[in-house]
């Protein structure tokens, strides 16, 4: 008989009260030990009872706080689920390959695709995103990080989205993860903004700005022409009272004229129809052609401008010239606007591994700290006393940080209040 059978009818004995009557059959020692042993086994199988009640009150416990954990976490995944149908942004979850696992409602609208459609697919095989004309793989847009980090891992604006049928949306994105991240195959967190109907609200702004632009210029250009031919032809019959007068509404017009050409400037700008025509320019030359044009001003001011030509033979830049000089002139007319009589401009130039980088420094009275970071934006002027002795329109550094960055370059200022300011800017060689 095999052995587990033996033990099975040996227990079934001992529990049907058979253990006393084989230990007295075969136990023949005095009364006196054999009720010992009875005591003992009376006792041992008392302390079993109570272990087993025990036990069972304790698989008791667990069973309900299972149950109550069960419902905790029933109740929160519902709150996040009723979250994520509220939230007006898309939200998209991923595991660590990349696999959908959370598809919310504002998801499905931007996208075009049903959660049923998408949960445990790739995310690059529903949706596609787009820097401008070129693809980016969810490594860059949505990366899975090795570490226990919690935030921020990617943020891009004005992005393109491509979903369902190739239905295209502006979005703005924003990927994050948290720290426990690999513990529980979450990947990473994308929150979409659809920015679409702001794009178009922007897109009819410019466009108008544009056109009443276009508007404006015809005329203008008639007045200048006009009071140019009349300045030449009747200036010398004019009295000193006349000539300033016609003097000032020539400045005024060549100041509007100006304002026209600079918000045309920022409408290609923000519209990406700037063009560029980039050809090999010997800087060295088209620094000093600039500065000629510059001279008069700074000499009306008695202010010392200076280029300061390097000792050796600088390599040409790849630039447009028309647009590059616009960047130059600009500088130039503001180191000369802000700095006080008799003071002095500086331009250097040097260059640097794959640039050619050019400096334009001035001992005017400078530029607070707080403004420098806000320079280069549209329309901010400087306040204080910088503003009195300026009247223009807060585009021109905006302007010039543009097309500078068109031509893959760089452009920044460095000031200490009251000691002047140089401002800088790099162009790639040929």
């Amino acid at each position: 008989m095999p052995y587990h059978k033996i033990l099975e009818r040996q227990i079934s004995k001992f529990s049907g009260g058979e253990l006393f009557q084989a230990i007295s059959t075969t136990y023949t020692h005095s009364d006196e030990d054999r009720a010992l042993l009875e005591r003992s086994l009376e006792l041992s199988s008392k302390e079993l009872e109570e272990v087993n009640k025990q036990l069972q009150s304790e698989r008791d416990q667990i069973e309900i706080q299972v149950q109550q954990r069960t419902q905790e976490l029933k109740a929160e995944r519902n709150k996040i689920s009723v979250t994520l149908a509220g939230i007006v942004d898309a939200v998209i979850v991923v595991d660590l390959n990349h696999n959908i696992i959370i598809f919310n409602k504002a998801a499905e609208k931007l996208t075009g695709f049903q959660l049923s459609e998408v949960l445990g697919k790739p995310i690059n095989q529903i949706i596609k995103i787009f820097d401008k004309n070129t693809e980016l793989p969810p490594s860059t847009f949505c990366p899975v990080s090795s570490d226990d980090f919690e935030g921020i891992v990617y943020s891009k604006e004005d992005l393109i989205l491509t979903g369902l049928k190739g239905k295209q949306t502006y979005i703005n994105l924003l990927a994050s993860q948290i720290e426990e991240g690999r513990d529980v195959n979450l990947g990473c967190i994308l929150t979409l903004y659809d920015i679409s109907k702001e794009k178009q609200l922007e897109e009819m702004r410019l466009d108008f700005v544009s056109m009443a632009v276009h508007e404006l210029r015809t005329p203008l250009t008639s007045i200048k022409g006009y009071l140019y031919i009349y300045l030449r032809d009747y200036k010398k019959a004019l009295d000193s009272k006349q000539n300033s007068l016609l003097s000032r509404i020539n400045i005024s017009t060549q100041r509007l004229v100006s304002l026209v050409e600079n918000l045309l400037n920022v409408t290609r700008i923000e519209k990406g129809t700037l063009t560029l025509n980039l050809q090999p320019i010997d800087w060295v030359q088209n620094i000093n052609e600039v500065i000629a044009e510059i001279i008069d001003q700074a000499q009306d001011k008695n202010i010392e401008l200076n280029f300061t030509e390097p000792t050796k033979p600088l390599s040409h830049i790849l630039a447009d010239k028309f647009r590059i000089n616009e960047v130059l002139a600009n500088l130039l007319a503001n180191a000369v606007n802000y700095t006080r009589q008799e003071g002095k401009v500086t331009v250097w130039i040097e260059e640097k591994g794959s640039e050619v980088i050019t400096h334009i420094t001035d001992n005017g009275p400078g530029i607070p700290k707080e403004a420098i970071p806000h320079l280069f934006t549209k329309f901010f002027r400087v306040s204080g006393s910088l503003e009195q002795g300026s009247k223009g329109t807060g585009l021109g550094l905006y302007i010039a940080k543009s097309i500078v960055e068109i031509h893959k370059g760089k452009i920044w200022a460095e000031s200490e209040f009251g000691k002047g300011s140089t401002f800088s800017f790099s162009l790639p060689i040929v």
